[in-house]
C-alpha cells in the first residue's frame, strides 16, 4: 500500500510541474514572436529557429513550421550557420513526429552543407542524427560507423557537447548489439561530461536513462529502477515529454520484472497519458504494450488482448510490428506466463536470500572502493597543481601567438574586403553597358502598335538579350539566349551584339534563315571552334529571328532552339525552330526560313527559357513550355501593359521563394 501511495504523489507532483512549465514555456515563445515583428530578417531566422527548438519537444509539429520560417530568412540573407541549424532542428521535428524519411533528408542536406563550408561542429552534429535514424531502423553497424566520425571530430575541436553526445549514443549502439557493459563505460563517460559542464537537466536525465537499461540489460532491474526515477523526479525542468513517455514505459516494464504489475500499471498508463497529450503517436503504441504485458502478468486476459489488438493496428504505420515485439499469438503468451508465474513463486524463497547477500557484498565493496578512490583522488590532486603551474605559462605564450595571428587575420580580411568591391563594382559597370546597348522602345514603335519587354537577369549582367534594327523598308528583330549567364553569358551577349551589327547593318542581310548562318560562321571562327577539338569552346547561343517586310506584312521566322509564337484572335500559330545552337554542334543543320503574313491585330510572342525552366509550384518543378503556353492563352486578350504585369506576377507566384533558375526575357509584340 504504501508503494502506491508514493507512486500517486510522484505522479501528482509530475502532472503539476508540467503544466505549469507548459505555460511558462508559451508565455516565453508569445515573448518571442512579438520581437520578432519588427526585426530584421537575419534576427527573425534566430527568433524562428530559438522558437523551434524550444518547441521541438513539447509541440513538433508548431516547432516545424517555425522552423520551416527560420530557414527560409535564412536561406533569403545566406546565412550559412542559420541554415545549417534550421536543417538540424527541422530534422529533429520531422524525426519526433515519426516521419523518418524526411528527418533523414534534411540531416543530409546539413551534412553536405557542413562538410562543404568545413563547419566542423555542424557536421558532427549531422553524424549524431543520422547515426541515431540508423538505431531506429535497427541497422546498428551504420549508426555505429556515423558515431565514431561524431566523436572523432569532437576530440579535434574539442567540443565537450559534442563528445558527450558521442558516448551517449554509441551507448545506445552498444545496447542495440546486447554489450551491456561497454554501453555503461560509455554512458558513464557521457555522466561525468554532461555533469562537469552543468549541462541542461534534460540531456543529464536522458544519459541516465540509458545507464538504467544497461542495467537492466545486465539484470540489474532495482539499479535501473533508481536510474529511471531520478530522471523525473526532484525540482527538474521537464523540457523533453518525449523522454518523459519512454521513462514512464521504462519504469513499467522493469517493475513487471521485479513482479510489480500494479505498479507497472500505473506507469504504463502514465506513459499513454502523456504519448496523447503530445500527440506522440509510436509511443501511444508503446505505452499500450507494457499496458497489455502488466495485464496479461495480472491474469486480466481480457484487457490484456484488446491492448495487444491496439499495439497491432500500429504496426502497419510503424516498423514491422511482429518483429518488433514478436506478438504472432496472444493465446499462446497467456499460457506461457501463467507458467513462468507457478516457477517463480517456486523461487521466490531462494532469491531472496540471494539478494541479501548480494546486498551485503554490495556494501563492503563500496566502502573498500570509496576508501580506494578517496586516496587515488588525493594523489591526482597533488599531480594536477604540478601541471596547471607549468600550463599557465604555455597558456601565457600562446596567447601572444594567438594575437599576432588575429592582427594578421584581419589584414587580410581588409584586404579580401577591399577586393570584392573593386570586383563588384566592375560588374555594377559592366551592367551599365550591357543594358544601354538593348534596343529602346522607339525600335518597336516604328511597325507595331503596341509591345512589352520583361527582362530579368538571374545575376547583375545577363547571358540574355535582344536586337534590333529598323530601315524605311525592314524591321529586324533577334532574341538570344547565351550560353551560362552572369558574366560568361554577358560576354556572349556582347559577342551577338557585334556580328549582328556586322550581319545586318554593315554587310546588309535581310533573310532571317542567312543572318543565323553567317553568325553561325563568324562565332566558330571568332572563338577557334572546332567540332573535333576537345579544348576547344563550344559556347554559343539560342535564338529567334524575324524579318519582316514593312511594304508585304510578310515576316519571315528562323529559330536556333527558340520557336515563335502567335495569336490571332483564337487562332495559335506556332513556328518550330531547327534544334541546333548558332555555334558548334555535333550534329550541324542549316537554318531555316519560315513565313507567315501578318494581319493587324496579330501578337507575337519570343522568349528565352528562362522563363519556362524555373523550378517552383506545390511540387518543385519546372514550369515547361505547356505551362508557359497556358500562361500566354491565359493573358493575350488584355492590353500589353496588362499582360507583362500578369506575366510578372505568374512568375513570382510559381517561383516563390525558390531562387531564380536562369535568366528571364520575354518579348510579346502587337501588329
Amino acid at each position: 500500500m504504501l508503494q502506491y501511495i508514493k507512486i500517486l504523489i510522484i505522479t501528482l507532483l509530475l502532472v503539476t510541474f508540467s503544466e505549469k512549465l507548459y505555460a511558462d514555456n508559451n508565455s516565453e515563445i508569445d515573448s518571442l514572436i512579438n520581437v520578432a515583428e519588427n526585426a530584421s530578417k537575419a534576427e527573425k531566422s534566430k527568433i524562428y529557429t530559438s522558437i523551434c527548438w524550444k518547441l521541438r519537444n513539447f509541440d513538433p509539429a508548431l516547432a516545424l513550421e517555425y522552423g520551416q520560417k527560420g530557414l527560409s530568412y535564412a536561406l533569403e540573407i545566406n546565412d550559412t550557420m542559420q541554415i545549417l541549424k534550421s536543417y538540424s532542428f527541422i530534422g529533429v521535428c520531422q524525426r519526433n513526429l515519426g516521419d523518418y524519411q524526411k528527418a533523414f533528408e534534411y540531416y543530409d542536406k546539413g551534412l553536405e552543407l557542413a562538410l562543404k563550408h568545413d563547419v566542423k561542429d555542424q557536421a558532427a552534429y549531422s553524424y549524431i542524427n543520422i547515426g541515431n535514424l540508423y538505431l531506429l531502423h535497427d541497422e546498428i553497424e551504420l549508426a555505429g560507423k556515423q558515431l565514431v566520425k561524431a566523436l572523432e571530430i569532437s576530440k579535434v575541436i574539442q567540443d565537450s557537447s559534442i563528445m558527450g553526445y558521442s558516448y551517449l549514443n554509441l551507448g545506445r549502439v552498444c545496447l542495440a548489439l546486447g554489450q551491456g557493459e561497454q554501453a555503461a563505460i560509455y554512458l558513464h563517460k557521457c555522466l561525468e561530461i554532461r555533469e562537469k559542464t552543468d549541462e541542461e537537466w534534460d540531456k543529464i536525465a536522458t544519459v541516465r536513462k540509458y545507464i538504467g537499461d544497461a542495467a537492466n540489460m545486465g539484470g540489474n532491474y532495482k539499479e535501473a529502477i533508481k536510474y529511471y526515477i531520478s530522471s523525473v523526479s526532484g525540482n527538474y525542468d521537464f523540457k523533453d515529454y518525449d523522454l518523459l513517455a519512454v521513462l514512464y514505459k521504462c519504469i513499467s516494464s522493469t517493475y513487471l520484472k521485479l513482479n510489480k504489475p500494479d505498479s507497472a500499471l500505473v506507469y504504463g498508463n502514465k506513459c499513454l497519458e502523456v504519448s496523447v497529450k503530445r500527440n506522440i503517436n509510436y509511443r501511444v503504441r508503446d505505452a499500450h504494450k507494457v499496458i497489455g504485458d502488466a495485464y496479461l502478468y495480472k491474469g486480466d486476459y481480457k484487457k490484456a488482448f484488446d491492448a495487444y489488438n491496439i499495439v497491432m493496428d500500429y504496426g502497419d504505420t510503424f516498423f514491422n510490428m511482429y518483429k518488433k515485439y514478436g506478438i504472432t499469438n496472444i493465446e499462446y503468451k497467456v499460457d506461457q506466463v501463467k507458467k513462468e508465474s507457478e516457477i517463480m513463486l517456486l523461487k521466490k524463497d531462494k532469491e531472496l536470500q540471494y539478494y541479501y547477500m548480494l546486498f551485503m557484498i554490495t556494501v563492503v565493496l563500496l566502502v573498500i572502493i570509496t576508501a580506494v578512490v578517496i586516496i587515488v583522488k588525493n594523489r591526482q590532486t597533488r599531480k594536477m597543481n604540478k601541471i596547471l603551474v607549468a600550463q599557465k605559462d604555455e597558456i601565457s605564450a600562446q596567447n601572444s601567438e594567438i594575437t599576432a595571428q588575429r592582427d594578421e587575420l584581419e589584414k587580410q580580411t581588409t584586404m579580401l574586403m577591399a577586393q570584392k568591391k573593386e570586383i563588384t563594382d566592375s560588374i555594377m559597370y559592366a551592367r551599365r553597358i550591357q543594358f544601354s546597348m538593348l534596343p529602346e522602345d522607339t525600335a518597336f514603335i516604328n511597325y507595331f502598335s503596341d509591345h512589352f519587354v520583361f527582362y530579368r537577369p538571374k545575376n547583375v549582367v545577363s547571358g540574355d538579350f535582344y536586337w534590333a534594327f529598323n530601315d524605311s523598308k525592314y524591321f529586324v528583330l533577334m532574341v538570344a539566349d547565351c550560353t551560362g549567364h552572369g558574366v560568361p553569358g554577358a560576354f556572349m551577349s556582347m559577342l551577338g551584339f557585334s556580328l549582328l551589327n556586322q550581319v545586318v547593318g554593315r554587310d546588309g542581310c535581310r533573310t532571317a534563315n542567312k543572318i543565323l548562318n553567317c553568325m553561325r560562321d563568324l562565332i566558330k571562327k571568332n572563338l577557334k571552334q572546332d567540332i573535333n577539338d576537345t579544348n576547344s569552346a563550344h559556347d554559343g547561343m539560342d535564338a529567334a529571328l524575324i524579318v519582316i517586310d514593312k511594304n508585304t506584312n510578310l515576316l519571315e521566322y528562323s529559330g536556333a532552339n527558340i520557336p515563335f509564337i502567335c495569336f490571332r484572335a483564337e487562332e495559335e500559330i506556332d513556328l518550330k525552330p531547327v534544334r541546333n545552337p548558332v555555334g558548334v554542334y555535333v550534329n550541324e543543320k542549316p537554318f531555316e526560313n519560315q513565313t507567315l503574313e501578318l494581319k493587324k491585330g496579330d501578337q507575337i510572342y519570343l522568349s528565352s527559357d528562362g522563363y519556362h525552366s524555373q523550378f517552383g509550384g506545390a511540387n518543385d518543378r519546372v514550369l515547361k513550355s505547356v505551362g508557359y503556353k497556358k500562361i500566354l492563352r491565359e493573358v493575350h486578350h488584355e492590353p500589353m501593359a496588362v499582360q507583362v504585369k500578369l506575366i510578372e506576377e505568374k512568375y513570382i507566384e510559381w517561383k516563390g521563394d525558390k531562387s531564380q533558375t536562369d535568366d528571364v526575357m520575354v518579348i510579346g509584340m502587337e501588329v
